[in-house]
């Protein structure tokens, strides 16, 4: 007789594949995390940048006052340095907004993690019980057969009997 087929067959199907999914987003969240941090990175370095304009140009403009420059030399070195102190600004507030998407990126890696984890769990408890099920009908089957066997035995005892 062929063995049954398994009932639960179609649950265990969709639970590894949903566990194949969260697997995926699983990656997919930390590959969008890589990019965020990269983006971060490129962030702080334009800032840092900035940064170092803003003491070049300090320095230039200390050095045309030792100098006692033309006064539209001054205006314009302070100029320049306003911009710069405003680009420093926005610079600061896009890296601040970058962590945030960071952090953001952070729990979302966690939270498809904890997904993850969770269709594991499901997947392992219905592997299982399949385990299970497969041992129960074995041992049926086996005792089937062996009752089939006890009865074929005790025919043929009967008939020896007879004879």
């Amino acid at each position: 007789m062929p063995p049954k087929k398994y009932r639960l067959q179609t649950v265990l199907d969709i639970r590894a594949s949903a566990k194949d999914e969260a697997a995926r987003q699983v990656a997919l969240r930390y590959e969008r995390l890589a990019q965020a941090e990269e983006e971060l990175n490129r962030r702080q370095l334009n800032l840092q940048t900035c940064y170092e304009r803003q003491n070049q140009a300090q320095t230039a403009m200390l050095e045309d006052l030792n100098k006692v420059s033309q006064a539209k030399n001054i205006l314009a070195h302070k100029n320049y340095l306003r911009d710069l102190r405003n680009l420093e600004a926005e610079l600061q507030t896009a890296v601040e907004e970058q962590k945030q998407a960071v952090a953001k990126a952070e729990a979302e890696v966690e939270s498809a993690r904890e997904k993850l984890v969770e269709a594991a769990r499901e997947l392992k408890a219905i592997e299982v019980h399949k385990t299970n099920w497969q041992s129960a009908e074995s041992a049926v089957s086996r005792r089937r057969e062996q009752k089939l066997s006890d009865e074929i035995g005790s025919i043929l005892h009967g008939l020896r009997g007879k004879s």
